[in-house]
Order: structure tokens, then sequence, then C-alpha cells
């Protein structure tokens, strides 16, 4: 613009020039502007576009869930199944109430017959031990003593048949050779399992204690030492007896696969003629007798309890075992039972003590040999 000189000022140039920039600037943000615009309108229908999709499918999940809910309204209903019911006519005032005292009607004749009376169709059976209430247990030594005894043993007898622990322990070691109840028990497979229960029915622990204490009391002066001493037979039997009595208690308490004791099988079988029964008499220092066995386990397991105490040579049956083994594995086999004596315990020492004796003879000798 022209001053009123008619030339051009600074100022106006400056003025000029920044309107200039301001509407370049318009324009350019007007054409910024119309070129954003399509794809900001874009995002804000496709932003509306979800939000209409969402309202719309909560509408229709509302509409169908009132539309099932008015659908199993207008459902018919199932048929009800018709109920006859008896009517029952009102009481009268003047009514009475009868009650049927007739028996019970009779089953017709030919219906069969319930189970009620089973039980009493089956006998009882009565166990061993209440078959035969007049048994009586044996008691040893039960004929007359033998009037061949000092007054020392014939008092020693008595008081031993009538001490507690004979009378309570029923020793079975004492009854196979000196009871005479035994031998007529042993005729009947019931009466000698009665004997079996009562003498393996005693603590062995404590019987044995006795039986150890009377046993040694026995071959004292005071008592039958001299009795013992001179062979006399009745006094023999009752030593052996009393220090056998833990073999023959573990042997003769044996029981087979059916529960029943191998003695009582051993003396009633028919068959064997009664050579089941001798093995039962080693451990009171008999040798067996000749005759064929019956090779089962009962013997086996017999054989193996003689066998750890064949070792002992207190117990009689270390001087009858190893012939008997022998006759038994005639008939039975080498494998059957153990033919030697089963080692005691503290053996391994004494045997390696006797192995070492004669290397010990030959040092001695070598050395004085060379040492004059």
């Amino acid at each position: 613009m022209l001053s009123h000189h008619g030339a051009f000022s600074p100022g106006t140039a400056i003025t000029s020039a920044n309107r200039k920039q301001s509407i370049q600037r318009r324009v350019h943000q007007q054409v910024y502007l119309r070129t954003l615009s399509p794809a900001a309108s874009v995002g804000r229908l496709l932003c509306w576009l979800v939000v209409l999709l969402f309202v719309a499918s909560l509408f229709a999940t509302s509409e169908a869930a009132h539309g099932d809910l008015r659908d199993r309204r207008k459902r018919p209903s199932f048929p009800a199944l018709p109920i006859n019911i008896d009517p029952v006519p009102a009481p009268r005032a003047s009514s009475l109430l009868l009650v049927d005292t007739r028996p019970p009607p009779q089953a017709p004749p030919l219906m069969p017959p319930t189970n009620d009376g089973i039980a009493n169709q089956i006998p009882n059976t009565p166990s061993i031990k209440r078959a035969d209430g007049t048994f009586e247990i044996p008691r040893p030594f039960d004929s007359s003593l033998s009037n061949n005894f000092t007054d020392n043993c014939d008092n020693f007898f008595k008081r031993m048949l009538s001490s507690e622990t004979v009378t309570t322990c029923h020793p079975f070691s004492m009854l196979l050779q000196t009871s005479n109840g035994l031998f007529e028990a042993s005729k009947s497979f019931v009466r000698i399992t009665q004997t079996l229960e009562n003498t393996c029915a005693a603590n062995m622990t404590q019987c044995l204690g006795g039986m150890d204490a009377l046993a040694r009391e026995l071959k004292t002066d005071a008592a039958c030492g001299v009795d013992y001493n001179n062979n006399n037979a009745q006094a023999v039997q009752a030593y052996n007896g009393l220090i056998a009595y833990e073999p023959l208690y573990r042997a003769s308490c044996l029981r087979d696969d059916s529960g029943n004791y191998c003695y009582a099988n051993a003396v009633t079988n028919q068959t064997s003629q009664g050579s089941d029964g001798n093995p039962y008499y080693m451990p009171i220092g008999m040798k067996l007798v000749s005759g064929r066995p019956t090779c089962n386990t009962c013997l086996q397991d017999t054989m193996a309890i003689f066998s750890t105490f064949a070792g002992n040579a207190s117990q009689p049956i270390s001087q009858t075992y190893a012939s008997g083994a022998q006759q038994i594995v005639v008939y039975c086999g080498q494998n059957f039972i153990n033919v030697t004596a089963a080692p005691l315990k503290g053996a391994a020492s004494a045997s390696a003590t006797t192995a070492f004796a004669p290397a010990l003879t030959l040092f001695l000798m070598l050395f004085l040999l060379i040492f004059p």
C-alpha cells in the first residue's frame, strides 16, 4: 500500500506478508482436513456399527429366551393319568367297627413248602470236645506202680503225679509209654483228638520249666537217683518223658492241611498197620521199629522237629534219630528227610576248633624238630 507520501513503508510490507501467510495456512488446513475427513468418518461408522451389532445381539438373546419361555407356556401339558378313587362313604352316626376274627387263609395244598424249616432239618454237629461227656484226659502211670521202688522214689512219684505241673500240662511225652488211657484213646479218632486238644492247650514255655525242674529232682538221691542209676524201668521212663517234653509237644501238636492232628491220623491209619505212630517213640529213647511208614508232610515235619533236638546229647533222641531216619529214607527216598541231626547253636565254633587242633599239633612237632 502507498503511504501518504506515495511510497511503501516497511511496516506495511510486513503486515501484508503476515496476511498472506495466514491465508496460506488456512488453505493448507482446509486441504488437510478434507484429506483426513473420509478416513475418520469411516472409523466412526465402524465403531457405531460394532455398538449397534452388540446391542442387537443382546436384544436377540433376550427375545430368544423370552420366546422359549412363551413357547413353553404355550405347550400343552401332559394329560394326567386317571386315578380311580373309590368314594369313601361318610360314616353314619350309628355305624359299627367290624373286626374280622377269622384265621388267615390256609395255603393251597399244591403250594411248594417254604425254607423256614431248612434250619431244623440240619442236625447239630457237636464239636469234638463235647462229643462225649464221659471222656477223661489220660494220665501218666495211670496203672498201678511197681513196688520195686525205694521209699524216696515212691514218695517222689506221688508228689510228681499230683503236682500242678503234671496235672495242668498233661505232658504227652509222659503218656506214650506209661498211660493205659492214651492207649485206649488211640483206638478212636475222636478221643485221641480230644487228648491232643488238652495236651496242646498247655503253655509250653511255662510247662517246660516245671518239667526240667522235676527231671533234675528225679536224679537226686533224695528222689529217684538210686533207682535211676539201677535202671529201674519206671524211673527211666519218667525221666525220659520229662526231658522230652518239648520235642514231643511240638510234634504231637502238628496238624495237616485239613486241620487234623498228625498224630491222630498216624495212630488211626489202618493201612499202615500202626507203623505211622512209631516215630513218636524215638524222643523217649525207643528205636524205630521196622515198618513201612506213610511218606507224607506230617512225617516230614515231625522228623524235622526231631532233627533239631537230635544234636543235643542230653536228649534221648540223640541216640535214636540216625538209625530211625535211615529206615525212613529207605521207603521215602534220600531227599525226604535229613538223615543227620541239625547242628546245634555254637556247633560251628566247636568244629572250627576241632579242625584247627591237628594244624597246631603239626606246628609244635616242627618247632621241636628244628629247635631240639
